[in-house]
């Protein structure tokens, strides 16, 4: 009896530990602690819960011969009117009934506890459900569905009125506000999405991402693909990208390719525009804006592709280019044949002049008139020919600051008296590499303009400083190019000029000097000398103030800048050309019998030739002249350059001068300076011819002797 009663109480046990349990399968530290307390008895030494699909929780011994089963409970909860299996409870120990005894009252009392707690919750959730719950869960389906019902009403049932009426109406109006708030800003970003769609399609932007290493498109759109006249699954493939460098990128260079990789390993942005024919045969313009994708902070071979047709827009700026340019043409044509057809009667007046002169002072007034108007017509010439960055030049390695101070006092006397000169010297300034007799020209031009805007009088300012220009800075000066330049600039205190007179300031012919004052040749011949040069000009003005104009010289090279000096003056007498066999090439019949004149005038001795052809010819029996002279510029057969080539091995000391007419090939011209030739520009005086052969003879060892002949 005693045994059977023992037997029930550990079953009662194991029911109210098991009750517990069952409410703690979530926890299962909580369980583990339930199942302590259990085997704290002297009859229980281990407890197990078995939980299907985990691990079993365990306290005390469960295996053992001595060890028995006291008690085995199914664990499980209620679920919609069906048991739902949570595991078994099993005890294991020996029977004490007075242990049993003595640990039911204790067990009894937390359960009924627990019981009480739970009935407690119980209430407290369906209060809860009915006050809170379901109205939050109203609030929140009319949130989710505002899109669809943007209006939407809260019904409070009469027991939440009573409570939580008020409370919860603060939070579906702070709910309702955040939702209005919400649906502003999504209908905003809509809009902007919008607009941002909008645009792009207008632009007409096309997007792709290119990876360099594996060379294919991995991206791109429909847009994009079109440029490339291919449909995306076309573009996509891997031979495309190989096929468009090959067959469809017009002037791609593989050099430039290798500097473009370069540019995006270092993370740069790159802005380029390349042209492409389509399978029809026109050629579009693709602008292409290629910006590197980033990879853990490094740059590597993927690139993301913007791209835009704009062949329109190319194709209109050429036709406004070339309306620009038949303007000036136009303009160019006017201005010369006004200034030459003023030149020409002035030339032709004086010289009917001199014939109806009845004393010898008169006609040589006449003549001398006429021979000013041709050394302005000269002066006109070699500014067009400026202006064309087509003149002949001989630059040597100068130095800017020299050059300035020996000009000082003819700029004075330009300036006149009213205008004072401010130089702003420069500390160890660069050679230059130039024309120092047009770079003189270039800068009287410069202070005669200077003159004239301020007939009041003030102040011109001339600064010489040393000017890095990188290629951010050359984009913002046209012609300009990256690079060491010494700037030269000329600033003065006139009346300036407005922004339509700056605009066309470097046009030819263009002036607002009154008539008979300027040609409006001169910033046209700064900037096409500067740009010939190697080096461009910026001109800065305000209205009312004053203008500075800049002249950008490229510095010499190092290599060759360690004699630096200014302009070339001659110091030999005509004595020295008395007896100079001279052999002149020349086809111009008038010309040649006028350089003869000239030539004999000097006491040289000339032997003429009308052709290359027929110097050569001489060549093979006459004497060793001390000088060729000789046109450069003959219609037929061997020009001047091929000439004295093929004299070379005849003459090999002779010094050479050539004579030009007009720079059909000014880079030729340089050329043959560059290696000790000397050029004389027509229309010559007198005076410069003789100056001219002087210096030739005077600098012969300078020269070196002419390039050897080929061998017979």
């Amino acid at each position: 009896m005693a045994s059977h009663d023992h037997a029930k109480q550990i079953d009662v046990l194991a029911r109210v530990g098991g009750a517990q349990i069952s409410t703690q399968m979530q926890n299962p530290a909580r369980v583990q602690a339930t199942l302590e307390g259990l085997v704290a008895s002297d009859d229980l030494v281990g407890a197990r819960v078995t939980r299907p699909g985990g691990a079993d929780i365990v306290t005390g011994q469960v295996d053992g011969e001595n060890l028995a089963v006291v008690a085995s409970l199914p664990l499980g909860r209620s679920v919609n009117d069906s048991v739902e299996t949570l595991g078994t409870l099993t005890l294991y120990g020996v029977l004490n009934t007075d242990r049993i005894h003595t640990l039911f009252v204790p067990l009894l009392i937390v359960w009924g506890t627990i019981t009480c707690l739970l009935l407690i919750m119980l209430a407290l959730y369906f209060f809860l459900n009915r006050s809170v719950l379901r109205p939050l869960a109203e609030i929140g389906q009319g949130l989710s569905s505002a899109a669809a019902q943007p209006d939407f009403v809260v019904r409070f049932s009469k027991s939440s009125q009573t409570h939580m009426i008020e409370p919860l109406r603060d939070v579906a109006s702070a709910l309702d506000a955040l939702r209005n708030r919400l649906s502003t800003l999504e209908g905003g970003a809509q809009q902007q999405q919008n607009r941002a769609a909008r645009t792009i399609e207008i632009a007409q932007l096309g997007y792709a991402k290119l990876d360099l290493d594996q060379r294919r498109f991995t991206e791109c759109d429909p847009t994009y693909a079109a440029m490339l006249d291919r449909e995306v699954h076309e573009v996509l493939h891997s031979d495309t990208l190989p096929t468009l460098v090959s067959k469809q990128l017009v002037d791609f260079d593989e050099a430039e390719n290798q500097i473009r990789r370069e540019a995006i390993r270092q993370g740069k942005t790159l802005d380029e525009t390349h042209r492409i024919i389509r399978r029809n045969g026109d050629i579009r313009y693709i602008r292409v804006i290629l910006r590197p994708v980033p990879v853990k902070g490094t740059y590597g071979s993927v690139v993301e592709l913007v791209g835009q047709d704009i062949t329109d827009l190319r194709l209109n700026e050429i036709r406004a280019a070339q309306t620009d340019r038949i303007s000036t043409i136009g303009n160019l044509t006017g201005g010369i044949a006004h200034d030459f057809n003023n030149l020409l009667a002035i030339v032709s007046g004086n010289i009917e002049l001199a014939a109806l002169a009845t004393s010898k002072n008169e006609q040589a007034e006449y003549i001398d008139n006429a021979l000013a108007a041709v050394a302005r017509g000269a002066s006109l010439t070699q500014q067009l020919l400026a202006f064309a960055r087509n003149q002949p030049l001989s630059p040597k390695i100068i130095g800017a600051q020299k050059l300035v101070t020996d000009m000082l006092p003819r700029m004075r006397s330009a300036l006149g008296a009213r205008v004072s000169i401010a130089i702003q010297d420069a500390p160890d300034l660069w050679p230059i590499h130039a024309d120092a007799a047009k770079l003189d020209a270039c800068l009287m031009n410069l202070v005669s303009n200077a003159a004239d805007a301020m007939p009041d009088g003030g102040t011109l300012t001339i600064s010489l400083a040393n000017r890095e220009i990188d290629a951010f800075q050359a984009r913002q000066m046209a012609g300009a190019e990256p690079g060491e330049y010494v700037c030269i600039e000329l600033a003065d205190t006139g009346i300036g000029m407005s922004r339509a007179v700056a605009a066309k300031a470097f046009d030819p012919f263009f002036t607002t000097k009154n008539i008979g004052k300027g040609t409006g040749m001169g910033l046209s011949m700064v900037q096409g000398f500067a740009q010939q040069s190697g080096g461009f000009t910026a001109l800065h003005t305000i209205h009312g103030q004053g203008t500075a104009v800049r002249v950008f010289m490229p510095r010499a090279d190092s290599g060759t800048a360690s004699k630096a000096s200014g302009l070339d003056q001659t110091a030999a007498n005509s004595a020295r050309l008395k007896g100079c066999h001279v052999l002149l090439i020349e086809d111009e019949d008038q010309l040649r019998m006028l350089y003869t004149t000239k030539l004999e005038a000097f006491g040289c001795k000339v032997t003429q030739a009308a052709t290359g052809e027929k110097a050569l010819e001489l060549a093979r029996s006459m004497t060793a002249p001390q000088i060729i002279l000789s046109d450069i510029i003959m219609p037929g057969g061997m020009n001047g350059v091929e000439t004295v080539d093929a004299l070379a091995k005849y003459f090999p000391d002779a010094t050479v001068v050539f004579i030009s007419g007009f720079s059909q090939n000014a880079a030729m011209h340089n050329g043959l300076l560059s290696i000790g030739r000397v050029l004389l520009q027509k229309p010559f005086t007198r005076a410069k011819l003789e100056a001219t052969l002087i210096d030739a003879i005077s600098s012969k060892t300078t020269h070196g002797k002419m390039p050897e002949g080929p061998n017979d």
